[in-house]
């Protein structure tokens, strides 16, 4: 892959099966990187080893997002926060709280939390900030809160660029401050893992809305129907533009699946990107690709970890394959992608897709 022009938009989803993270391109050599997750090939977090390799140099991100601190969406946090070292960091103003890094502290200094876990790599995050020189607090997501804004004239394609931030809703912040007392250490007891939280309850939407383009980023946010929690409490925003580009929400899953969002948030037929979760049963199942058939003909999956491509082998080779091995075992794979890339300021509004070799359409999951 080449870096795109200064007047192209590009926005690349990771998933290696256990993690996902997206870097995108806004114009003028200005990046965006939500989340992140670790390269299986260079055990670097994804988004910097994408940038390398196409000769960005990591100082030219603006802004780091992390939608919430669960492992899968935060893994390599940190050095990928020390590498861009002009990126302001956004996160849920929840995780920011004094009561949420006091819960933390907690676990890492009386109960030995597991190493890697989300809430020690979050820690290090604020202390990152804390750390550098004319340091500046986290930027606190919240609904409809613009975090930041590039002006026409300094975004290459002559269109202003915005992102915005959809949730966590206040009532998801409150239920999320109520809850941290279920996860707190006890003492006296077993050292374990501090429990990730379950609805995902202060997941931050972003929406990129870049002239009557929109790149809506779902994170793992979920959707229960109440009109105050979730995607519910989302479209209510009524953000334009609608977007043409959605990174669909928590792996595919019916949990973070909202009609309104397809009807009212969508431009018809978007291309769609499902980054898999590969761990317990697996997402997304065959239920939640069909589902997403019926939304859009231009679904794309990062990764075949957790499935298969569905390409029929010779029966000489599945007989041989049953009468010695059995069957055949998937095994962790490359981390893999979905870009897609508009044509500039001339064409913003034609995107092109490519992907790695072991992405898929959705039509090819099995």
């Amino acid at each position: 892959m080449q870096a795109p022009a200064v007047d192209q938009i590009e926005v690349t989803v990771f998933g290696p099966g256990f993690g996902e993270c997206i870097v995108v391109h806004l114009g003028a050599s200005k990046w965006l990187i939500v989340d992140s997750c670790i390269d299986s090939a260079s055990s670097q977090p994804a988004a910097l080893n994408h940038l390398t390799k196409i000769g960005v140099d990591p100082a030219q991100v603006v802004m780091v997002i992390a939608t919430h601190w669960h492992d899968d969406h935060i893994r390599g946090m940190a050095r990928q926060l020390r590498a861009c070292v002009n990126a302001r960091f956004c996160t849920s103003s929840a995780l920011t709280r004094s009561e949420f890094v006091a819960t933390i502290v907690q676990y890492n200094s009386r109960h030995g939390i597991v190493a890697g876990s989300g809430a020690t790599e979050m820690c290090e995050v604020l202390e990152i900030l804390r750390s550098r020189a004319g340091a500046t607090s986290p930027v606190r997501a919240s609904p409809a809160r613009h975090v930041l804004t590039i002006p026409a004239a300094e975004s290459g394609h002559g269109s202003e660029a915005k992102i915005i931030t959809l949730s966590p809703s206040d009532k998801q912040f409150d239920k999320f401050l109520a809850s941290l007392s279920t996860i707190a250490p006890v003492p006296l007891t077993a050292k374990r893992r501090m429990a990730d939280q379950d609805p995902n309850d202060v997941s931050v939407a972003t929406l990129l809305a870049i002239g009557d383009q929109g790149i809506l980023l779902g994170a793992d946010l979920e959707e229960n129907g109440d009109e105050e929690l979730g995607w519910s409490a989302v479209v209510k925003l009524a953000q334009r533009p609608k977007a043409d580009i959605f990174k669909v929400p928590h792996h595919g899953s019916k949990n973070a699946h909202c009609d309104a969002v397809w009807q009212e948030m969508l431009g018809p037929n978007p291309i769609a990107i499902i980054a898999p979760w590969s761990r317990n049963q697996g997402l997304p199942t065959k239920a939640d690709v069909a589902r997403l058939g019926s939304k859009t003909h231009s679904g794309f999956i990062t990764s075949v970890k957790g499935g298969s491509i569905n390409r029929a082998r010779p029966y000489a080779v599945t007989k041989q394959i049953r009468e010695t091995v059995g069957r055949i075992r998937s095994s962790e794979i490359a981390t893999g992608f979905v870009s897609v890339r508009n044509g500039g300021k001339r064409n913003s509004g034609m995107w092109c897709v490519s992907r790695s070799d072991n992405a898929a359409h959705a039509s090819e999951w099995a």
